[in-house]
């Protein structure tokens, strides 16, 4: 932004006539305002109006380049036996011509003529001078470019080799020794217990193995008590449950048996039902529990307070 200069009106200094009739110059003339002078500019400056602009000035952002660059083309690679950049190859690219023709000293395209052939031996000697000078710039822009990819592996590598700074060693925290050999992937071999290992998977399909045989000797010795039709059935329940005459049931001492008498032993699911949960609430709520603490607490209030409740 350039400066603002400021610029007083005219009747704020000494006027022609003044400095004539002897008038200091020094003359010190008193503004009818204390607020500063205005500034000389005009409407047509761009600082006519004063915008504040912030400390950090701010630039605007890069646009962003939509699309994307195709892939150059290798103009160098042929399926011929000479490379583009070889003598052999440019001198059958540019022949010379067999026999200049040269025009007589009565053509009428004379100039014509040899402005074709001076154009042709232009071409010829730009085709020769432009591969070659691709092809210099393509090995000049191969060598800095492998230049440049060694240097960063070079300072790469020496970046990875370098001793460990004074200073990192002395405010490092401190890290078991075990932690950090796995952290360097310097932890020593581990044993081999691959035959310890295997040992113990033999020892346990062996335990699994006469676990599952003393169960098969069991099944085919106890083979002739299975149940194979209905009156074996009929049977094993009388022998369990009884049956109507001997029904089985439970003495006072929980002893399950036949029932000897008709006082003692009767099964469980003679009688009423039992109590459920809504029945023991009830009779919780009832008399004793909740029943009966709010009965004590009636008491003790009306010992405290001399009334009746």
């Amino acid at each position: 932004m350039p400066p603002r200069i400021p610029v007083r009106y005219p009747w704020a200094s000494p006027s022609p006539s003044a400095a004539a009739n002897g008038w200091s110059s020094s003359l010190c003339v008193r503004a009818f305002s204390s607020t500063p002078s205005a500034l000389a500019l005009g409407p047509q400056s761009p600082n006519y109006i004063d915008v504040p602009k912030p400390l950090q000035p701010t630039y605007p952002a890069k646009p962003a380049v939509k699309g994307h660059l195709p892939i150059p083309r290798d103009v160098f690679k042929t399926r011929n036996k000479h490379p583009k950049e070889s003598d052999i190859f440019l001198d059958r690219s540019t022949k010379e011509p067999k026999e200049v023709k040269t025009p007589g000293p009565y053509s009428r395209d004379v100039d014509y003529r040899l402005y074709k052939q001076r154009l042709a031996e232009k071409r010829r000697e730009n085709l020769k001078e432009g591969v070659k000078a691709l092809h210099e710039r393509k090995v000049t822009s191969e060598a800095e470019y492998m230049a440049k990819i060694q240097a960063i592996g070079a300072k790469r590598r020496e970046l990875a080799t370098a001793p460990r700074r004074e200073v990192d060693i002395l405010t490092e925290t401190s890290v078991a020794k075990g932690i950090r050999d796995f952290l360097t992937d310097s932890l020593p071999p581990r044993p081999d217990i691959t035959q310890a290992r295997s040992r113990a998977y033999k020892r346990r399909v062996a335990r699994i193995q006469e676990i599952r045989a003393s169960r098969l000797h069991d099944l085919y010795t106890n083979a002739r008590k299975f149940i194979v039709d209905e009156q074996q059935l009929d049977e094993a329940i009388e022998k369990v449950f009884g049956s109507d005459e001997q029904p089985v049931a439970w003495d006072a001492r929980g002893v399950m048996g036949p029932r000897e008498d008709g006082r003692n032993g009767l099964s469980p699911w003679d009688g009423p039902l039992p109590e459920g949960v809504g029945d023991m609430l009830n009779k919780l709520k009832g008399g004793e529990g909740v029943g009966l603490a709010k009965e004590r607490v009636k008491k003790v209030a009306e010992e405290l307070t001399g009334g009746k409740m």
